[in-house]
């Protein structure tokens, strides 16, 4: 298989990452006294951070970059580590599919309360949660479905 070094989640992460940098030095020069303090720009970064973090997990996945412990599956059989982790993946995605109906379900429920400072709906915010747990669980029914291979030793 052809595996780009790069997808759009991470890509999205990376851009999340570079906002969230920029605005940190944009609050350490108004903290210093270059200019007028912006309210704004904290919860700005709090946001753009769940956002980057819920978006990355999709990401992370894709490049194996979770934590599994592997020292007892390293002492059975390819075949039986093979579908041991394929069933943690399945149970994984509908757990993640789980976490997306709560994450709409939050998103409905903040539809009409607005941030402070950002005078958006804070469903922007609980938004990042069900599009996060989606393209996660993607991710994982992918693998589990043998359309997206792992580089980990010993995994499938």
């Amino acid at each position: 298989m052809n595996h780009s070094p790069y997808s759009p989640e991470g890509t999205a992460s990376a851009i999340f990452l570079i906002a969230l940098t920029l605005l940190i030095f944009l609050q350490i020069a108004s903290r210093l006294g270059l200019f007028p303090g912006l309210v704004w720009t904290e919860e700005l970064v709090r946001w753009l951070w769940v956002w980057m973090a819920l978006i990355g997990v999709s990401e992370a996945e894709r490049t194996n970059q979770h934590i599994r412990m592997e020292m007892i599956p390293e002492l059975w059989s390819r075949a039986v580590r093979k579908t041991v982790y394929r069933l943690i993946d399945a149970a994984t995605g509908v757990l993640a599919l789980y976490m997306a109906f709560l994450g709409v379900k939050g998103v409905i429920r903040t539809w009409h309360d607005e941030s402070v400072t950002l005078f958006l709906s804070d469903a922007v915010l609980y938004a990042a949660l069900p599009l996060g747990a989606v393209l996660w669980a993607g991710r994982l029914f992918l693998r589990v479905s043998g359309k997206q291979q792992t580089n980990m030793a010993g995994a499938p």
